[in-house]
């Protein structure tokens, strides 16, 4: 996986500055290291995406935090035109998507390093970490998840190997907002 990039368009930051709180420090510790964090319930074995608090196969709220492989598949994406809040006006157009990671959880995040020309459902992709905010500010914003595109479909992000679910009839397109 790769450490921490910028992310600063040119009219400012591609993500508004994110602050963690007690619940989401070790998602951005790990992210600082390099690494996705993701939960798993030890008494059902599902593996679930970072913010659950709660198994619902068996309503266990003792989740252990297991870093991922860093990909996955893309399921689905839209194009923002439209900036949704004011913070994001300097970063439009962007794509988020909706990724399989190879464990199972869905995530919703940002593509980062290609455009939404060539996407397919079921591309495969891997992980990024970007800060967020502005380059200089104190304090800084948090690091990042983001995708872009497999550089080697198939090849471990790291030394991790990952392996790529199919979903099958998914896909994405723009949109306005």
């Amino acid at each position: 996986m790769s450490g921490p990039d910028s992310a600063v368009g040119p009219a400012g930051p591609a993500f508004p500055a994110v602050r963690r709180d007690d619940a989401s420090a070790s998602f951005f510790d790990a992210a600082a290291c390099g690494q996705l964090l993701v939960r798993r319930c030890p008494a059902s074995g599902d593996v679930l995406a970072p913010e659950a608090r709660t198994c619902p196969s068996c309503g266990s709220a003792g989740l252990d935090d297991v870093v991922a492989s860093g990909r996955g598949t893309l399921v689905s994406w839209a194009v923002v035109h439209q900036a949704p809040v004011p913070s994001l006006a300097a970063a439009v157009p962007y794509v988020s998507v909706v990724v399989e990671l190879a464990e199972g959880p869905w995530l919703l995040a940002r593509l980062v390093e290609s455009d939404a020309s060539g996407l397919r459902a079921g591309t495969e992709v891997e992980v990024r970490f970007v800060r967020s905010g502005e380059p200089l500010a104190v304090p800084a914003g948090e690091v990042l998840p983001a995708f872009a595109v497999a550089s080697r479909p198939g090849e471990p992000v790291s030394t991790r190997a990952g392996v790529a679910s199919e979903t099958p009839g998914a896909g994405g397109g723009e949109t306005s907002t």
